[in-house]
């Protein structure tokens, strides 16, 4: 847009004036002035019509618009305008065929100036929808990216999730077995305790009392501590209550029947020593088993505790290349977006530099034509 024919005059120092308004020429003496031609009287009184005016108008606007030339060239072009271009072309002068040259260059400048700025205004488009494609084909690739580490961030928090659920199974499992193993090894146990204390008092207790080694002073006590241990056992009520009797004389102070009793007292040892030895016997297969029960749930547990502990690592990786995958998608999507927002610019641009190339030439230009 050049402005208005007003506004450039004025911001010259042109002032608006219309054709008619001419300078009036020196008086003349009446007898002059009564011979000049009336067609000459006419021509120089006659003004332009307002069309031709404007299109004058319109190449003036032009010309002041140019940033070639110093204002001085451009004042006496706008000047020379009207002078110039109203003119018939038959009746012009070579002077007037000069200043016509002169404004044609500058138009020529003008739309030379207005081509080129068209001309980069594409380029920065074209450059910019490049661009612009480039961030869109880095964001779907940034996009797809996401997609697949979100699918294997997902897939690790599954994979620990399965994980942690197979080691608490497993933990559970050492539990069980390891109750199935004190339930299962709980008679044996008894069996093995009482087995050794029936071994030792018999060897610590009832063989000195019997071989009258024990201190006289320990006799009795020895002798109601065989009778204790008879009676946790089990044995017969009538046999234990001739027991500490028997068992406090001295050797060469007991009777047949202090030594039938005696003889009745170890042989109830021996037996029980025999079922004792007989139930851990037959209990061994089954202790190895519970154990190799537990051993095997405990090793589990540990496989188990350090596959978790894997997938733990496997998942918090996902973790971290899914976060770095979102942080790039975002920052590539933001910028994609300013690509975009400045698409829509260069392209305004170039919509904007189209419409003065096309007022240029519909305008001034034709104007001149």
């Amino acid at each position: 847009h050049f402005g208005s024919s007003a506004a450039w005059r004025a911001r010259v120092g042109i002032p608006t004036m219309a054709p008619a308004m001419k300078r009036p020429a020196a008086r003349m003496p009446r007898a002059r002035a009564a011979q000049e031609p009336v067609a000459k009287k006419a021509a120089a009184t006659s003004g332009l019509s307002a069309h031709v005016q404007n299109l004058c108008n319109q190449v003036g606007d032009a010309i002041f618009a140019s940033r070639e030339y110093p204002p001085e060239v451009i004042r006496m072009l706008v000047n020379g305008v009207t002078g110039s271009l109203a003119v018939p072309k038959e009746k012009r002068h070579a002077f007037q065929e000069n200043t016509i040259d002169m404004v044609q260059q500058v138009l020529d400048g003008l739309k030379a100036a207005a081509h080129s700025k068209l001309v980069e205004a594409e380029k920065k488009l074209e450059m910019t929808v490049k661009e612009n494609k480039e961030h869109q084909h880095a964001v779907e690739a940034a996009a797809a990216t996401l997609a697949e580490r979100t699918k294997s961030f997902d897939a690790a928090k599954t994979r620990y999730g399965e994980c942690t659920l197979a080691r608490v199974a497993a933990k559970d499992a050492v539990t069980a077995a390891d109750q199935k193993e004190t339930a299962g090894n709980a008679s044996l146990v008894v069996a093995e305790s009482r087995k050794q204390r029936l071994e030792s008092g018999m060897e610590n207790i009832y063989g000195p009392l019997k071989r009258g080694e024990l201190p006289a002073v320990e006799v009795q006590d020895g002798a109601r501590k065989i009778e204790q241990l008879g009676k946790d056992l089990g044995f017969d009520s009538s046999l234990l209550h001739s027991v500490p009797i028997a068992l406090a004389k001295l050797p060469r102070d007991r009777g047949n029947f202090d030594t039938v009793v005696m003889s009745q007292i170890e042989a109830e040892f021996q037996r029980f020593v025999v079922i004792y030895t007989e139930e851990l016997a037959n209990g061994v297969l089954g202790r190895r088993e519970r154990a190799a029960k537990v051993e095997a749930a405990s090793k589990e547990h540990s496989r188990a505790l350090a596959v978790e502990e894997a997938a733990k690592t496997q998942k918090e990786a996902a973790r971290m290349a899914h976060r770095d995958a979102e942080t790039e998608h975002k920052a590539l999507a933001k910028a994609q977006h300013q690509v975009a927002i400045d698409k829509g610019i260069a392209a305004a641009i170039v919509r904007a530099a189209k419409g003065e190339l096309k007022e240029f030439e519909e305008g001034p230009l034709a104007a001149f034509k």
